[in-house]
């Protein structure tokens, strides 16, 4: 069992020398925080100190159970009366007992949670410090009103007492802690997701941590260091959490849920929903806070963890009355009312998670759409239009696409501070391009709004470089009009260094990418700079760093999924299942894929996120087989109008070769894969031109091709993931067996596995045609190496190249009740077969669909079918 009290006093060292000073001068001290801030372990420190200098030391703590019980603190204690009658002669006695404990000059009383004292206790406790002059350390909790007593008695007097305020930790405060309580080093982005979480709070820190070490949602990687696995919110912390709010009454609770349910607001939107007593009790009890930004106060739930715990609280009647209550004070605004109107009337088809997510999700977005409709229509300037718009565009449907062009018509973009105008110019520029599909237009108007907007006008510079590379082409001056400068300010500057990485990641510069990605971290990066993150995840995946890329982007999915962030969820999701793809695990996307389609229709804004997400949904469809399905999304992005993007997915190629290909088609496939792909390098797209061009020669390894394809590598020295590709498609075109089990190791490393296993088949079944043995056990022996090495994880190793499976009737008899999770034997039973025959058939179909396991037939239903 790990010690918590070392953990919880790291940070509080010099409150800690200032009790003991305090103490040694005779003077009391309050020790004040709220609920998991260290109070009790502060105090247990302290009184280790005293003890450790000869001071004589009792401790009384409150117990709110017996609260009405006299005395009853003081007797737990073991200062004890001569009777059992609860009388004067009782409390003098009590009292007697208690000085006599306290005779010694050096002595001090401790009172762990005053507030849960029973007034005698208090009372005994106040009357000793009066006559006998020893200073009192007790422990209270933060911002409960003045009072003498712990029910809040009045009193004539008052002792004088030091304060000493248990505040949040400080980050690396926290991390010391921490990293002192799990015996080791925390991964640098789990430390900040606990650290954001718990606000400092080290107790409610802690209580996540441990949680989460339970639950195996942070594991010790490598023996070596503490990593999060997945989503940082456990049920086991319901009961934590309600202890920080068990002493709200019901109006104070209320307002702690709506503002949790609206998200951070503004205060004059906040005070349409609650009263100015209620707001300015939660700020002394540190439940809220207040966060300028420009003119605007905001008011958010601190710490967020809170903020968690409503949003997984199965308690539909409240939520459904509380938010019945925003509606009715924020309802009046027209546009508001007009979104309520669009209430979700479908019903979830996936599972009980998946669908306790999508209503969150769904609330989280009403509830936003409400209070910017507010705010945007009590102040229609362009900071709170662009935040009304953000929370409209979570929503594409043909109501909300009217409502996006009335606030962009009506909005006076010159109303507020240059920031917002920077804000509303861009993103009415990225609509008018994605959406009305006029570039030139969005130019215009970046050109237009960029002279009254002075060094924010490098901001509408990042967003019309941005605009040609997902349109048109790479501007060849992108490096000048990205050019970041220190007189900048901090938000300007990662708008131009995201699009930085957007250029180079998708030109196939990845060190150059990653050099910039280090510049962004010297300023403070918002939550809703998620696409930096993302970037910098498929820069680390092209050199070659694939589990370092699965990592990041993992993480990134899991935080955007803790907070509710349906774009970063969308995005992180759309690498995340580009990765996998690429590695042949679809196991892996799966579950990533159910979770971000759930989400429902993505944002028009960027248009790539949309088209990979339904680019490699069509192809994991198709080549598992379930083509009906691979179709419609086909069809689907066919009748869409979204261009082809730069980075990697970002195509229409992709599920058109897929069809053609398991139509049997493969020179087609890889005619039409080609073409595609030399589009994409005239556009300066060479990482997704690449990777193209590979994925066509493994389809038809044509020579002149192969050269082509061979020099556009040479010009990205540092793409380590496609030198790698590269290097087994040279051997694959040469027929060499030797040669392609040469790249299996490389290809494994970089993250290719499917690839990898792809190499060790075509080596052995060449090397069986040769008669070569040597080279067969060889590939045999790679080939059980990286199985092992992932265990029971099935991997593609068709890719592009797959194609109908024909299954006769028999076999998908089998198969089917296979699938269905029954044995050999009850197979046998059911079909009146023999065992020996089952087996047979269970063979063939398995070497037909390329699957290595019982498990993995369920991913071929249409086959079955």
């Amino acid at each position: 069992m790990r010690k918590r009290g070392r953990a919880m006093v790291i940070g509080r060292e010099q409150s800690l020398a200032a009790a003991l000073d305090l103490v040694h001068a005779g003077v009391s001290v309050d020790v004040v925080g709220g609920r998991g801030s260290g109070r009790s372990a502060f105090l247990r420190a302290l009184r280790a100190r005293l003890e450790e200098g000869e001071w004589k030391v009792i401790q009384v703590r409150g117990v709110a159970s017996l609260r009405q019980h006299p005395l009853a603190a003081l007797h737990l204690a073991g200062i004890p009366p001569t009777g059992t009658q609860r009388s004067t002669s009782g409390l003098h006695e009590t009292a007697e007992a208690l000085r006599h404990a306290l005779r010694l000059p050096r002595s001090v009383l401790f009172l762990d949670d005053w507030d849960d004292l029973d007034e005698s206790s208090w009372g005994v406790a106040e009357a000793v410090r009066r006559s006998s002059g020893i200073p009192i350390v007790l422990s209270r909790l933060q911002g409960l009103r003045a009072r003498h007593t712990p029910t809040g008695l009045a009193a004539s007097t008052l002792e004088p007492s030091y304060v000493i305020d248990m505040s949040p930790l400080r980050f690396e405060e926290m991390e010391k802690a921490l990293e002192h309580y799990l015996k080791g080093p925390i991964e640098a982005a789990t430390m900040s997701r606990i650290f954001a979480k718990s606000g400092g709070n080290i107790g409610l820190a802690l209580s996540l941590v441990d949680a989460c070490i339970r639950e195996q949602r942070i594991a010790l990687r490598g023996g070596k260091e503490w990593v999060a696995t997945r989503d940082l919110w456990s049920s086991g912390l319901r009961a934590v959490l309600e202890a920080h709010l068990e002493d709200l009454d019901d109006a104070a609770r209320d307002t702690i849920e709506i503002i949790a349910i609206v998200g951070v607001a503004d205060i004059e939107t906040v005070r349409k929903l609650i009263d100015w007593g209620t707001l300015e009790l939660l700020e002394e009890r540190r439940m809220i806070t207040f966060i300028s930004s420009g003119a605007r106060q905001l008011v958010t739930v601190v710490p967020p963890l809170i903020v968690e715990f409503f949003r997984h609280e199965p308690l539909t009647a409240r939520r459904t009355r509380l938010t019945a209550l925003i509606v009715e004070r924020l309802g009046t605004a027209g546009s508001a009312s007009a979104i309520l109107a669009e209430r979700e009337n479908r019903q979830p088809t996936f599972g009980t998670q998946e669908a306790l997510f999508v209503r969150l999700l769904q609330e989280r977005a009403r509830a936003r759409r409400i209070v910017t409709a507010s705010e945007w229509e009590a102040n229609p300037s362009a900071s709170s239009a662009v935040r009304y718009l953000r929370a409209l565009m979570h929503t594409h449907t043909p109501t909300v696409t009217e409502t996006v062009r009335h606030v962009f018509d009506t909005t006076d973009a010159s109303n507020g501070d240059v920031a917002g105008r920077a804000d509303f110019e861009s993103l009415r520029a990225e609509w008018t391009a994605y959406v009305d599909h006029d570039l030139d237009g969005a130019q215009r108007r970046l050109s237009e709004a960029s002279i009254t907007l002075g060094p924010y006008a490098r901001m509408l510079d990042a967003v019309d470089v941005r605009l040609q590379a997902n349109l048109t082409r790479i501007p060849d001056d992108f490096g000048a009009r990205l050019e970041v400068t220190d007189d900048l300010p901090d938000d300007v500057k990662l708008q131009l260094w995201e699009t930085q990485m957007l250029v180079l990641v998708s030109t196939g510069r990845f060190s150059d990418a990653l050099r910039v990605h280090t510049a962004t971290e010297t300023v403070e990066r918002p939550r809703d700079a998620y696409m930096i993150r993302v970037l910098h995840g498929l820069a680390l995946l092209g050199i070659g760093s694939h589990r370092a890329a699965l990592e990041t982007l993992q993480q990134g999915f899991d935080e955007a999924h803790g907070y509710l962030d349906i774009d970063a969820l969308r995005a992180f999701g759309a690498a995340v299942i580009l990765v996998q793809l690429l590695a042949g695990d679809y196991a892996a996307v799966d579950e990533i894929v159910e979770t971000v389609f759930a989400a429902g229709e993505p944002s028009p804004l960027p248009p790539g996120v949309q088209l990979s997400l339904l680019t490699i949904a069509s192809v994991v469809a198709i080549r598992r087989g379930q083509l009906s399905l691979g179709e419609k999304i086909a069809q689907e992005i066919n009748g869409s109008s979204i261009l082809d993007g730069p980075l990697p997915g970002q195509t229409h190629a992709w599920p058109r070769a897929q069809l053609l290909a398991f139509d049997g088609k493969v020179q087609a496939a890889a005619d039409d894969m080609w073409a595609s792909s030399q589009s994409l390098w005239d556009r300066g797209a060479r990482f997704a031109a690449v990777l193209g061009m590979l994925s066509s020669l493994e389809l038809a390894p044509v020579g002149e091709r192969l050269a082509v394809a061979r020099r556009a590598l040479d010009e990205l020295p540092d793409a380590r993931l496609l030198q790698a590709h590269g290097d087994y498609v040279s051997a694959l075109a040469e027929g060499d067996p030797v040669t392609m089990l040469a790249c299996v190791e490389e290809l494994e490393q970089v993250g290719l596995v499917g690839l990898a296993l792809s190499a060790c088949q075509i080596a052995r079944t060449t090397a069986l045609e040769r008669g070569d043995d040597a080279t067969r056990r060889a590939a045999d022996s790679a080939a059980h190496a990286i199985r092992a090495a992932h265990g029971d994880r099935a991997f593609d190793t068709a890719r592009f190249g797959a194609a109908a499976v024909t299954l006769t009737e028999r076999e998908r008899e089998v198969g089917r009740f296979a699938a269905m999770g029954l044995s050999n034997q009850e197979i046998a039973t059911r079909l009146v077969l023999s065992v020996r025959t089952v087996e047979s058939h269970m063979h063939r179909i398995m070497r037909k669909l390329d699957v290595s396991n019982r498990k993995a037939l369920a991913q071929h239903v249409e086959v079955l079918s």
